[in-house]
């Protein structure tokens, strides 16, 4: 009688496949951490894009608006006493131009928002630490700066007398800023997913040509998110995504980080527009 063979067939051990399984799931796991990865650089990518390219739009909103505007008559100091020039007439020279105010956040004074008049056009801002005080609450709107009850984070109209920079020995009258039409003024900075507020804006003293009149203003403005803990004021480490100074409209998670952004622009303008005592070359 003739043995019949049976063919044994062959299989994965329960060893080998839990290995293989194991195997298969940490692969997975990796290239979802790599894919990951890869989308966090890809936001952060696009929000320092929108950043540059917002602030290139400032800059060039600046260069055309200041450049056209008229000279200043009298933008040097002048001697309040008729002798010497005192740091309160360089103060209230200034002030004619730029003016800001404070605000203090976790003991620390920071920027809450300012005006510049250029003698055409003034712009006005308010800073991300006092936007954000106002959205916890309401009742620190006065804080900010208000063109007809509304606020914006940075904005520009026509102001030929610079109503924007009223002051009194050097400090602002009002920071309500009345009787604009609302649709001359340009928002240069919107609402979007980054939500992106300045966090400083400087104008420095000006210096004007005693010959043409002419006037150079330079300065700096910080652009950034107000979300992923923004700290300015850190030394290099400039997203925390936890912990911050100025407290995020958002819980500052990792995901959160991965939105922040940071940078700084500098800017240097000539007026040399014409006032109704210059001639078609800028003499006097």
């Amino acid at each position: 009688m003739k043995k019949r063979f049976v063919r044994k067939k062959k299989a994965f051990t329960i060893i080998e496949f839990m290995l293989a399984m194991t195997f298969l799931a940490v692969m997975l796991m990796g290239i979802t951490a790599i894919t990951m990865r890869i989308l966090e650089i890809y936001r952060k990518g696009l929000t320092m894009r929108e950043i540059n390219a917002n602030g290139r739009d400032i800059l060039n909103d600046l260069t055309r608006t200041v450049g056209g505007s008229p000279i200043v008559e009298h933008i040097n100091p002048e001697a309040s006493n008729g002798m010497n020039i005192t740091p309160d007439d360089i103060k209230v020279a200034y002030r004619n131009y730029f003016n800001e105010t404070m605000m203090t956040s976790n003991g620390k004074s920071v920027q809450a928002g300012g005006v510049f008049c250029t003698g055409a056009y003034s712009y006005v801002w308010n800073t991300a630490p006092a936007i954000e005080s106002v959205r916890k609450d309401s009742s620190n709107k006065n804080r900010l700066f208000l063109i007809n009850d509304n606020y914006y984070k940075f904005a520009r109209f026509p102001d030929t007398d610079r109503t924007a920079c009223a002051h009194h020995g050097g400090v602002l009258d009002s920071t309500k800023i009345t009787g604009v039409e609302d649709d001359s003024i340009v928002s240069l900075i919107g609402d979007n997913e980054s939500d992106l507020a300045l966090y400083d804006f400087v104008v420095l003293p000006a210096t004007q040509n005693n010959k043409t009149g002419q006037v150079f203003y330079s300065g700096m403005f910080i652009l950034a998110t107000m979300r992923g803990g923004v700290n300015i004021l850190s030394n290099g480490d400039f997203c925390t995504g936890t912990d911050t100074m100025y407290s995020s409209n958002v819980e500052s998670t990792q995901q959160e980080f991965n939105y922040c952004a940071v940078n700084k622009f500098n800017f240097a303008v000539r007026a040399s527009g014409q006032t109704h005592n210059t001639n078609q070359y800028g003499e006097r």
